[in-house]
């Protein structure tokens, strides 16, 4: 037995020495040689994206790519190109590689008939993604869209809040805007600032557009599934009539775009509306005497500035790669790499923790000196529900909307054209 022992040691040894291991020892045996096991790193990924909320080059490599370099270095993210037409549609109908998407959450149920959508929740739980981290309201809104479940999570939350040129105020001799204002308080500053002066009209408030003003009183154009449709209502009505009466202070009708007349053309004294610390237009302001104020709130509403507004990342359903696509989101949605998109991107955090409102824009030179803890004095109102055909019937609003602006016709006309004229295109859709 000692001898059958011997022999069989001195063939192992013979065997080690001479380079004939079995083939299945590399995978088991360390390249120190110890003897101690190494896993086989991981066959390199490309996942595609497409971002229907744009990342700009710069914040794409500091929120996604370095980032995941650094953690899952096997891992590689492209975003699909845009241009030539190649829509969403064009992406899925030419089985293109697919793997990620951004979009705002409120054109999820237009988008539902090209099935990339998928319940994540499933694959949260089996790799124990925390969702506590989250602020649980903004996964409500998602679940919202979301037939129950999460086809995404958020990244950022949009603000809403009262921007304003400081210069117009100095130059009438006027006091700045301030925190806690109603809608009432602000239009009666914006007659104060609406201005002709030397040949240049100056407007006093911009509020936009009437969704804006719709978001804080969580309105619903129309009921998904049923198509009941709430335009022709009291709430729309209300936001008509107030848009009516800063559309009518004298000399402060718009003409031009939002942003001609606050970044280019500086006639607009305020512009209540999203987050612009982001924008090109803003990052291209070069000498803007601007501030910010908290956005103005309805009377019987302080303090909230609109519905959630949010930037989803979700996998797509026809991805390969979902494991890795899921590292991508743990990597975007991690506490350092959210530190980092609210100090220097102007983005807000939808992580609940209040380091990361504490730390906004402090890697933004053109935020210093700023009184941007104003934006944090309003919070979101409850989300909605949206129809899939909402993105439509928001447009025929808008048409209606402006037409009442210019004095076409009344409000209740207005309201009520705009119902006729949603039931008869949902009626058109259903047919096809």
């Amino acid at each position: 037995m000692n001898k059958r022992l011997v022999t069989a040691s001195a063939a192992c040894l013979l065997m080690m020495l001479s380079g004939c291991m079995p083939k299945n020892a590399d995978n088991a045996t360390s390249t120190s040689g110890q003897g101690q096991g190494q896993e086989k790193p991981p066959e390199p990924v490309t996942l595609k994206l497409y971002d229907t909320q744009q990342f700009n080059e710069a914040d794409f490599a500091k929120l996604i790519s370095e980032p995941l370099k650094k953690k899952y270095p096997y891992i590689t993210v492209e975003k699909i190109d845009k241009s030539k037409g190649n829509t969403l549609n064009n992406v899925i109908a030419t089985n293109q590689q697919f793997d990620l998407f951004t979009i705002w959450q409120g054109e999820i149920p237009s988008q539902e008939q090209l099935a990339f959508f998928e319940d994540m929740t499933p694959l949260f739980t089996k790799n124990k993604f925390d969702l506590n981290r989250f602020d649980q309201d903004s996964l409500q809104a998602v679940k919202a869209v979301s037939a129950g479940g999460l086809f995404g999570l958020p990244y950022n939350v949009q603000f809403n809040a009262l921007f304003y040129n400081k210069d117009i105020f100095d130059k009438f001799g006027v006091a700045y805007p301030k925190d806690g204002m109603t809608w009432e308080e602000t239009i009666e500053l914006a007659k104060k600032v609406t201005r002709l002066d030397n040949g240049t009209q100056y407007r006093g408030l911009d509020p936009e557009g009437y969704t804006r003003l719709s978001f804080p009183l969580s309105l619903n154009i129309l009921e998904p599934g049923s198509n009941k449709i709430h335009v022709n209502s009291e709430p729309y009505k209300r936001v008509f009539e107030l848009g009516k009466t800063i559309n009518d202070i004298p000399g402060n009708q718009q003409k031009g775009s939002v942003w001609e007349g606050f970044f280019k053309n500086r006639t607009t004294a305020m512009l209540a509306m999203y987050n612009i610390f982001s924008t090109p237009d803003f990052i291209k302001a070069e000498g803007l005497n601007w501030d910010v104020a908290q956005y103005p709130s309805y009377s019987d509403l302080p303090n909230k500035y609109g519905m959630y507004d949010l930037h989803l990342i979700g996998i797509s359903k026809t991805s390969k790669y979902k494991d890795a696509a899921l590292k991508v989101m743990e990597v975007l949605l991690s506490d350092e790499v959210q530190t980092a998109s609210v100090r220097s991107t102007g983005r807000l955090s939808p992580l609940k923790d209040p380091k990361f409102k504490e730390a906004y824009g402090a890697d933004m030179p053109l935020l210093k000196g700023k009184h941007i803890q104003s934006i944090f004095k309003s919070s979101s109102a409850k989300g909605t529900t949206y129809s899939k055909h909402y993105l439509e019937a928001r447009k025929l609003v808008d048409a209606e909307y402006k037409n009442f602006l210019a004095g076409k016709n009344d409000v209740n006309t207005a309201l009520r054209t705009a119902e006729e004229k949603i039931s008869q295109y949902v009626a058109q859709q259903d047919k096809k």
